[in-house]
């Protein structure tokens, strides 16, 4: 089995604890509004500086998809479903338990059948992903087949009509502020490209790529607060918004020249799509909100930011540990999903011969 290089290990990482920073500023507490500006103007900065800083979470993950590419089997599919599923139902059954011992239900036949239910309005990720890992052997060929040249005007013309159509005019519902399956495609391509093809920006210095994504930071904190003042349709806080995009690509450059390799970073990011399923599962996220909400009333904002940034930091840990039994379990099924795909692969390829 070919070694996990621990400098992406720890990217995957980084960007799960991004992904749960940016859940404890505006999703948790709403944007700022400009007469908390005039009277908390550094407050007010910091937070929307933080905002641009860790937005770009999702948006790495999916960079290093495309950078290694994904190669789905049955099995795969299998395993991502199944870690799914165990998180969805574990929190239910631990809840239930919960409410059984203090007499307090707060689990009931909704709460059970929406736990088999992958699509909900707080993971569109998941069936975004789920499709992303079934058109991945097309975009493989593609990536791999095309040049150079043209793979570039297909990313620059896809970049254009996600900057235009789905975050200037907001025309073009299918890139949805990024949160789309089109969007995932953007974002995976580049990947493929920067793995295949050397350019200007792979061959760059680590430095310049520290330095162009604090310039994003930067730049994307200063429009946002002359936004307040000049409000515009355009969101900076959407997952196409264009400079955000060229953030995430330095960041991801930045990692891919760091070279090290560490076994215990290699495996605490085998529990990182964990940390993702436990914040965002539907019985999970409001409390999460709530908590955030409730540090914010009674704390002062550097205690609040201490305290916030615990709470990721706890939330991260929870998820990594969380994953353990579920890592333990699969071990058990994973030689008959792998019988079962085997099978069911060799089934398909001789229908296909027989055609």
């Amino acid at each position: 089995m070919k070694q996990r290089q621990s400098n992406i290990e720890l990217l995957r990482l980084v960007a799960m604890f991004l992904i749960v920073v940016t859940h404890t500023n505006l999703f948790s507490l709403g944007r700022p509004k400009i007469d908390v500006f005039h009277t908390e103007p550094v407050w007010v900065s910091f937070r929307f500086a933080l905002q641009s800083f860790t937005y770009i979470g999702v948006n790495l993950f999916i960079l290093i998809s495309g950078y290694f590419s994904i190669r789905p089997h049955l099995r795969s599919v299998v395993a991502f479903l199944f870690q799914i599923l165990f998180f969805s139902l574990g929190i239910v059954a631990v809840l239930a338990l919960y409410g059984l011992v203090t007499g307090d239900p707060i689990i009931g036949w909704k709460q059970v059948s929406n736990a088999f239910l992958i699509i909900t309005r707080f993971n569109w990720f998941i069936p975004s992903y789920l499709m992303l890992m079934l058109f991945a052997p097309l975009i493989n060929a593609f990536c791999q087949q095309t040049s150079k040249t043209s793979l570039g005007l297909f990313i620059l013309f896809l970049f254009l009509a996600s900057s235009y159509l789905g975050w200037g005019t907001h025309c073009c519902k299918e890139f949805n502020d990024g949160y789309s399956f089109v969007s995932l495609v953007l974002l995976y391509t580049v990947g493929r490209y920067l793995r295949l093809h050397n350019s200007g920006w792979v061959n760059r210095s680590a430095k310049i790529d520290a330095m162009h994504f604090l310039l994003y930071v930067l730049v994307n904190t200063v429009i946002a607060l002359w936004r307040m003042k000049n409000p515009y349709k355009m969101s900076l806080f959407a997952l196409n918004n264009p400079i955000q995009l060229y953030g995430a690509v330095c960041f991801f450059l930045f990692f891919t020249k760091l070279q090290f390799q560490h076994a215990g970073v290699n495996v605490l990011a085998k529990g990182t799509f964990g940390i993702f399923l436990l914040q965002m599962h539907p019985q999970v996220i409001p409390l999460f909100r709530k908590s955030i909400q409730y540090l914010n009333q009674h704390l002062d904002h550097l205690s609040f930011t201490g305290a916030a940034l615990g709470v990721a930091l706890l939330f991260c840990v929870a998820g990594i540990l969380c994953d353990i039994p579920r890592q333990w379990v699969w071990k058990k099924l994973d030689p008959w999903v792998c019988r079962c795909s085997d099978k069911a692969e060799q089934f398909l390829f001789h229908r296909e011969r027989e055609r």
